[in-house]
Parts: C-alpha cells; sequence; structure tokens
C-alpha cells in the first residue's frame, strides 16, 4: 500500500472513527476506494466500517446488536443453513480483512464483534435463547 493511501486511511481513523462518527468514516473510505480502486486496504477499510455501522444502527429490543444484521445473513431457516451462512460470511470477511488487523483498530473491532456474534449464533442452544430475548420469531 502506498503511503499516501496509508496517511487518508489513518485520517478517516482518526479524525471520523475516534470522534464517533461511522458515517463519515465509511464516505471518506469509499472516496480513497474510488480514487484508488487496486488498494485492497482501502476495500477491508469499507467492509470493516460498514459492519460497525451495521451493529451500531441495528440492535434487539433487548439492545444487543443484531447479529444477522452484523454478519449478513437471513435469520429465517434451519439452523444447519443459519450455521453454513455463518461459515461463508466469516470466511469472507476474513479474506477481505486479511492483513489489516494491525494498521487499523475499526478491522480489529470488527474481528471482536465478528466474534462475539459468532460464538452467539454458532450454538444452537445460544441462538435459541439470543432468538427469543431478542423477538425474532424461530422457524426450524
Amino acid at each position: 500500500m502506498s503511503k499516501k493511501i496509508n496517511e487518508l486511511l489513518r485520517y478517516c481513523e482518526e479524525n471520523y472513527i475516534e470522534r464517533g462518527s461511522l458515517e463519515l468514516a465509511l464516505r471518506c473510505a469509499v472516496s480513497i476506494c474510488k480514487a484508488n480502486p487496486d488498494a485492497p486496504q482501502a476495500y477491508a477499510h469499507v467492509a470493516a466500517y460498514r459492519i460497525l455501522l451495521t451493529a451500531a444502527n441495528y440492535r434487539t429490543v433487548t439492545g444487543e446488536p443484531d447479529w444477522y444484521a452484523v454478519l449478513g445473513i437471513n435469520k429465517r431457516g434451519s439452523s444447519k443453513s443459519v450455521v453454513n451462512a455463518i461459515d461463508r460470511r466469516c470466511e469472507e470477511i476474513i479474506e477481505v480483512l486479511d492483513g489489516e488487523t494491525g494498521v487499523s483498530k475499526a478491522v480489529s473491532r470488527v474481528y471482536d464483534l465478528v466474534r462475539l456474534g459468532v460464538s452467539e449464533l454458532m450454538d444452537e442452544d445460544r441462538r435459541r435463547a439470543y432468538d427469543l430475548r431478542s423477538g425474532f420469531s424461530i422457524i426450524n
């Protein structure tokens, strides 16, 4: 990654994320992507900011993040289909964010967030309890 792109991404993080504006951080990273389409690191930041923004905006009735929205999976379906969707989505997230962990605080936060969501949804009993307390109907 060029030094200039690194500086721009650091600017997004320092001036927007640390001040609590995920929307502006996302816009900043999208602008960097458009200006530098061959920079995969900028795409990693866009993906991370989108996931963080989803976690902030989509909450359950109990105030927890809507893990289905955060992971981008359908909450309806069999237990096996949910587990398969989680596996596929985690692979996609890791592929996009790979190599950015030490560079970006946002990417590190996304890994932690995804880890929490996966632990909640992968276990059938925990997922059922989450669905019940969150007000999601259970369809198996």
